[in-house]
């Protein structure tokens, strides 16, 4: 049985190969691009007024505070030329600097009646534009393959044209449950079942960090019946996620079974609570497997701690994010186990502070609730003393 931490990194020592795909810019918030994006125009592409006022020549400042109204510009405009001599154009903000200007006052620094008359001291003045390419020029590197498209950068992407931009494909990732027990949502369970809660949780949470090509699966333990599904679903998807079956009950014949499917077992067991049955794997075509316990706390804490990390490393310049919190109370463990522990998070005083949540072990899912996510207390770190600094994993991307 491995630690936590080389099943960590074992797991991120393999990657996916995303495919590349082409799609309209409106639908790639969140995608990771697959290519460099080039300028195709100067940025601003002109000398961009940046506030309402009148457009001068500055020396004309020197010998005069009257200015000649000409007209207005207004944004959209075609290009003005301004003449020699005390003469302005009103200009609006986003407006074209017209030539020959190089200065632009704004309205409250005029009184405007048949001429324009500058009423502050000339060192307040500033010349309010904006100067073509000073953002960025034309050939210019604007972002990176890898980079995370948002809405931010979605901008960027259409002041080069991008209606379109080549992003990396997610990931085809099925759920499949195993175990006679599982019944529909919509249905009321008998003595014996339960509703089947771990898909969609799962579902869920990989949807939280843009995960979306996810399909739901659910097989009762019938070994031919889920060999049948597991060939199928390796046949079709990049990464299966299994659920169940993954222990060392008399019906838990997951790993037997993915053997018959030549799927290569990498790890089976990590020393953590909960989740020690995890089971990983891939085929020679690398799909990769992960068998995860049936408990739903079990099931979700592996998901976050081992499953999301390795989808976002298959991609380019990824960089797993790191949040450390200070325990707001002690926590009483004494298993040489890692031990992932659900908590609240508030800020006191400056202190990120995790309030560990008590529960009723691994299959109690009405724990998390609560919880923003799970601290991890390695065994190394304990005893687990209030202020205790240690790593954090949260439910939902946007915490991050």
């Amino acid at each position: 049985m491995i630690t936590s931490y080389q099943a960590q990194t074992t797991v991120l020592s393999y990657q996916l190969q995303p495919r590349v795909v082409t799609i309209p810019l409106e639908d790639s918030l969140s995608r990771i691009l697959a290519e460099d994006v080039v300028a195709d125009i100067d940025q601003p592409p002109f000398h961009r007024v940046a506030m309402d006022g009148i457009a001068v020549k500055k020396e004309q400042l020197l010998s005069s505070r009257n200015f000649q109204i000409l007209g207005t510009v207004s944004a959209g405009s075609a290009v003005a030329t301004l003449p020699p001599g005390n003469v302005c154009f009103e200009i609006m903000t986003g407006a074209v600097l017209p030539i020959n200007a190089d200065f632009v006052i704004r309205y409250e620094d005029l009184k405007i009646s048949h001429v324009a008359e500058v009423c502050c001291d000339l060192e307040k003045l500033s010349a309010n534009f904006h100067p073509q390419g000073n953002d960025y020029r034309k050939g210019d590197k604007v972002l990176s393959l890898g980079t995370q498209i948002k809405s931010t950068t979605t901008a960027i992407l259409a002041s080069v044209g991008k209606s379109e931009v080549k992003v990396f494909d997610l990931p085809r990732v099925a759920i499949l449950s195993t175990g006679d027990e599982l019944v529909d949502i919509g249905v009321l369970p008998g003595p014996h079942q339960i509703r089947w809660s771990n898909g969609v949780s799962l579902k869920q949470q990989l949807a939280a960090f843009n995960y979306n090509e996810v399909t739901l699966h659910k097989v009762g333990d019938d070994e031919a019946a889920m060999k049948k599904m597991m060939m199928e679903l390796l046949q079709t998807k990049d990464v299966l996620l299994l659920t169940g079956g993954v222990s060392a009950g008399k019906f838990d014949f997951v790993p037997k079974l993915l053997k018959e499917c030549q799927v290569d077992e990498i790890f089976h067991k990590v020393a953590q609570r909960p989740g020690k049955p995890l089971w990983f794997g891939k085929t020679a075509s690398n799909v990769f497997v992960f068998g995860l316990p049936g408990n739903p706390v079990s099931c979700l804490v592996n998901l976050r701690k081992f499953v999301i990390p390795f989808l976002g490393g298959s991609y380019p310049g990824y960089r797993a994010p790191m949040q450390k919190a200070f325990l707001a109370q002690e926590v009483k463990f004494n298993k040489s186990l890692t031990y992932y522990c659900p908590i609240k998070l508030s800020n006191i005083e400056g202190k990120l502070m995790a309030t560990p949540l008590a529960g009723n072990g691994s299959g109690d899912f009405y724990q998390l609730r609560d919880s923003d996510g799970f601290i991890e207390l390695r065994p190394e770190e304990g005893p687990f003393k209030k202020d205790l600094l240690a790593e954090i994993y949260l439910w939902e991307r946007n915490n991050e």
